[in-house]
C-alpha cells in the first residue's frame, strides 16, 4: 500500500458510529445549559464537581459549539472522562476531525477509540488505508473483532488504492462467492465494479439487479456523486472513471460544461495511473468508432497519469449520450 496521505470531502454521507456525536446531539439530556463560545464551555467542563458530570458538559457543548472548539474541548478532557465514555468520545473526536477532512487525525483518535471498544475498529482501519498508513492498517487487521467480510473490503480497497485491478477484482470475486451480509456484498459487488472497470475500460455489474434501490445503483448510473475519500470512509463506491480510484489527490476532473457545443470539443472517459489501461479502453472506443486520444498529465504528487478523451464531432451532447448508452460515463473536457 502506498504510504500517501489521502485527503478529501464529500458530499453524501450514511450513519456510522464515526458520527456518534450526532447520537449525542440527540441523547443530551441537558438543554437548558447554553455554551455560546469555548472559554464558557471550558469553565463548566473545570468547574464539573464529578466524572458523570463532565460527561453531561461535553455532551451538551458539542452540541452548541462550532467543530474546531468542539475538538479543542474533548481533547483537553478527555483524560478526565469515566471510562465508560472515553471510547464513545475518542470516536466522537474522529467524527469531528473527519468533517474537518483531517483524515490522520481522524484516524488516530478512531485508532484509539478502537484499542479501547473494538467496535470502532472497522472505521480505524478505513481510515488508516485512505491515509496510507501501512502500519496502522496491518496492526487493525489482526484485531479479532473483524469479521471475515471486513478484512475482505479492506484488502480490496487496498489493492484498488494501489491500482492492482486484477487483485482486486480476483478477491472481491472470492469474497462474493460466501458473503451473505447484504450490506457488505453490495459494497465488494461495487468494488468489483471498479476493479473491471479499471482493468478493461467498462464493466457490468449484478447491483442493479440485487439491489435496485440502492444508494450504489443510482451510483453506477450517475444519479449520486460523492468523492473517493468518504466513500471509502462511510463504505460506499462510486466511479465516473477510475480516476477516483488510482488518484485520490486528482483535482481536476473535467466538468461539463453545458454552455458550448462547438465542433473539435473533446470529453474525458477515463483517467489511469497505468498507461496500458488508458491504451486498453482507447482501443475499446476506438473499435466501436470513435476518434480517441491520450493525454499524459502529472497530478499534485508529480505522478503520470493518463486521460482518454473521444473526440465530439459537432454536438458532444450527441456524443456524450451514445457513449453513456454504451455504458460509458463522460465529461466535457474545458479548455
Amino acid at each position: 500500500m502506498r504510504g500517501k496521505a489521502r485527503n478529501g470531502t464529500g458530499d453524501f454521507w450514511r450513519p456510522r458510529a464515526y458520527l456518534a456525536f450526532l447520537f449525542l446531539f440527540i441523547a443530551s439530556s441537558v438543554w437548558g445549559q447554553t455554551y455560546r463560545n469555548l472559554s464558557q464551555a471550558r469553565q463548566a467542563a473545570s468547574s464539573a464537581k464529578t466524572a458523570d458530570s463532565l460527561t453531561t458538559v461535553l455532551k451538551t457543548a458539542i452540541t452548541q459549539l462550532p467543530v474546531r472548539d468542539s475538538i479543542a474541548l474533548c481533547e483537553e478532557f478527555e483524560p478526565k472522562v469515566p471510562a465508560a465514555f472515553k471510547a464513545e468520545l475518542r470516536g466522537t473526536v474522529g467524527g469531528l476531525y473527519l468533517l474537518l477532512g483531517q483524515i490522520n487525525d481522524a484516524k488516530s483518535w478512531y485508532a484509539k477509540a478502537a484499542g479501547l471498544d473494538k467496535k470502532y475498529t472497522m472505521q480505524a482501519l478505513r481510515l488508516a488505508i485512505m491515509a496510507g498508513d501501512q502500519k496502522t492498517v496491518l496492526q487493525l487487521l489482526k484485531s479479532e473483532s473483524l469479521s471475515r467480510e471486513s478484512q475482505e473490503i479492506a484488502a480490496i480497497w487496498i489493492s484498488l488504492l494501489d491500482g492492482e485491478y486484477s487483485k482486486a477484482s480476483a478477491t472481491a470475486n472470492q469474497a462474493l462467492s460466501s458473503t451473505t451480509d447484504p450490506q457488505s456484498r453490495r459494497e465488494i459487488l461495487f468494488l468489483k465494479y471498479i476493479a473491471d472497470f479499471g482493468l478493461y475500460g467498462t464493466a457490468n455489474s449484478s447491483i442493479l439487479k440485487e439491489f435496485p434501490l440502492s444508494i450504489e445503483a443510482d451510483m453506477i448510473q450517475g444519479k449520486v456523486f460523492s468523492s473517493a475519500p468518504l466513500i471509502l470512509s462511510v463504505g460506499l463506491s462510486w466511479l465516473g472513471s477510475p480516476t477516483i480510484l488510482a488518484d485520490l489527490a486528482q483535482k481536476n476532473l473535467a466538468k461539463q460544461d453545458n454552455n458550448k457545443s462547438d465542433s473539435g470539443q473533446w470529453l474525458q472517459v477515463g483517467y489511469f495511473s497505468a498507461k496500458e489501461n488508458a491504451e486498453r479502453l482507447s482501443r475499446n472506443l476506438s473499435a466501436k468508432g470513435y476518434q480517441t486520444r491520450i493525454v499524459e498529465t502529472k497530478n499534485s504528487n508529480g505522478d503520470s497519469r493518463w486521460a482518454v478523451h473521444v473526440a465530439a464531432k459537432d454536438d458532444w451532447q450527441k456524443t456524450q449520450s451514445m457513449l453513456k448508452d454504451q455504458g460509458y460515463e463522460s465529461y466535457l473536457v474545458q479548455p
